[in-house]
């Protein structure tokens, strides 16, 4: 009696809980009837998986085209190893299909692609596109949560195709190209990253980077053009991370409050459809944007408006032949590399040098100050002022740099390279020349000079002040360097005999030298320079 009572409230008990809901993991038949997904007695056992812990199987079928035709949603597809003969997956008009789980998992050793013919596809939670093929035609890519384009190769080419990154998700290592069609959309949103990407841009293309997101180690390149520039954009407190940037036919724009990091900009010509590109920072909120290079062709230009444009944090060396431009906007260098100025600017706020070697041997329009550790060469033009507290060599190493005025302080340096007796390198000033601190000479490819050899180094309106040299003698050759000063140039002239003892002069430099150095060293301990 106790037995059947306690069987009596065992089935009551059971019909008062719930039923439990229990994935369907179904496998694709050998021989389905058709290639709908969404037919149950196309799958084994003959339930459709659709649910988010469902896993959809395809391995060994003799059909292989297989369409989607009502809003599908799956923890993943497995493409198992017997699924040799590759699938095409199509994701019908106006249909949904979600991946909620693991994504995309292919086992197969072969490529498996998804069509997304006006339809949409969703990456959520953590899933990964794995290493899918995956063509919008008209349609939409979603990532979001913690998501990941994984290794996918993504190619949308109907025109005006979508794939977008929310939340937290990111690009993996995944190439999207869009160079096959028009006026496609890649959006990053959120606290998403482009990861390691490749982006390959086609024509009247888009890549948008928003909210708190980052282009982060991306490669993103631009193709062709329809006779417009494709557009990068950078909003919000975005950030183009260490992302290498780069094309021919392009805008980059930076606004809001969003950073460049350490990214690579380049900007060339599109001969094809005679575009240039640019990089613009105007719209951006004071006082400017920081990236870590850049380089252009002649056509290239950056729009600065009032900001301050910053160069150099990735220690790359590169040439920009292009126009800065911009009223009141300015340019700092920093960064251990070299960045080349070989085209004619017209900004008219301040040039800094704070670090590397900024080379200008095309022109600018702006007072220029170089800085402890900074470094100014070129054969160019300065049309302003140029205040040297580091170090100042005129030419590239030889030739001539002009300045419109020039004021060296007691604790900078003045280099002058020498190649032979016809090149070495100049300083040529319009107006003053206020000299301080001093003067190095270094001689070029094994040259020595004779006794007699002498070469102006400075001509200017009007000289001011002397330069001192630490070690006058030439090698351990019998001869020495003498400085001579006129009204309007300087000469260096190789006199016989060598000079044994610093004068007078010279140690009190070096006293003084010293002193600025160590006080300037103790500033910078406190409040180190960029």
């Amino acid at each position: 009696m106790k037995t059947l009572i306690s069987a009596a409230f065992g089935c009551a008990f059971m019909l008062l809980v719930p039923t439990a809901s229990y994935a369907t993991s179904a496998q694709w038949d050998l021989n389905p009837l058709s290639g709908d997904w969404n037919t149950p007695a196309n799958w084994t056992p003959n339930q459709v998986p659709n649910g988010a812990n469902d896993i959809a199987t395809f391995g060994l079928s003799n059909t292989t085209n297989v369409s989607i035709s009502a809003n599908t949603e799956v923890d993943s597809i497995v493409f198992a190893p017997a699924a040799t003969n590759p699938y095409s997956i199509t994701v019908n008009p106006n249909v949904t299909l979600t991946l909620s789980g693991s994504g995309v998992v292919n086992n197969s050793g072969s490529g498996q692609t998804f069509h997304i013919a006006g339809a949409q596809m969703i990456f959520t939670n953590s899933a990964s596109a794995g290493d899918a093929t995956i063509e919008p035609d008209g349609g939409s890519i979603n990532f979001s949560n913690h998501s990941t384009a994984g290794n996918a190769l993504i190619l949308p080419f109907a025109g005006e195709d979508a794939v977008n990154f929310f939340d937290n998700s990111t690009a993996g290592s995944a190439q999207i190209d869009t160079t096959n069609a028009v006026g496609e959309f890649v959006s990053f949103h959120d606290n998403s990253t482009a990861g390691a990407a490749t982006i390959r841009l086609g024509e009247f293309s888009v890549v948008s980077f928003l909210d708190h997101s980052s282009a982060d180690n991306a490669i993103i390149v631009v193709g062709p053009t329809l006779g417009f520039p494709n557009l990068i954009q950078f909003s919000d407190f975005s950030t183009a991370g260490n992302a290498d940037i780069s094309g021919a036919g392009v805008d980059i724009i930076f606004s809001g409050s969003s950073k460049g990091g350490i990214a690579a900009i380049g900007l060339f010509f599109d001969f094809a459809e005679e575009v240039a590109s640019t990089l613009d920072i105007s719209g951006h909120n004071a006082p400017g944007v920081t990236i870590g290079s850049l380089a252009g062709d002649e056509s290239a230009s950056v729009e600065l408006g009032a900001n301050n444009l910053t160069v150099g944090t990735n220690n790359l060396s590169t040439t920009f032949a292009g126009t800065i431009q911009g009223m009141r906007g300015s340019l700092t260098k920093v960064g251990t590399g070299t960045l080349i100025l070989s085209g004619n600017s017209t900004y008219t706020g301040d040039t800094k040098v704070n670090r590397g070697v900024l080379q200008v041997d095309g022109s600018t329009t702006s007072n220029t100050l170089v800085n402890r550790q900074g470094t100014l060469t070129g054969t160019g033009t300065i049309h302003g002022t140029l205040s040297n507290q580091g170090t100042v060599s005129p030419g590239s190493p030889t030739g001539t740099l002009t300045v419109s005025s020039f004021t060296q302080a007691n604790y900078a340096t003045l280099m002058i390279q020498i190649a032979n007796t016809h090149e070495f390198g100049a300083l040529n000033v319009l107006g003053t020349a206020n000299l301080g601190g001093q003067l190095s000479v270094v001689l070029l490819n094994g040259f020595v000079p004779g006794v007699g050899d002498s070469f102006t180094f400075l001509t200017a309106g009007a000289v001011n002040g002397t330069l001192l040299m630490r070690n006058r003698n030439i090698d351990d050759l019998a001869e020495h360097w003498e400085i001579s000063y006129f009204p309007t140039y300087a000469l260096l002239t190789v006199a016989a005999g060598n000079v044994s003892v610093p004068d007078a002069g010279s140690t009190v430099f070096l006293l003084v030298l010293g002193l600025v150095g160590l006080l300037m060293y103790r500033r910078s301990v406190v409040r180190p320079n960029v």
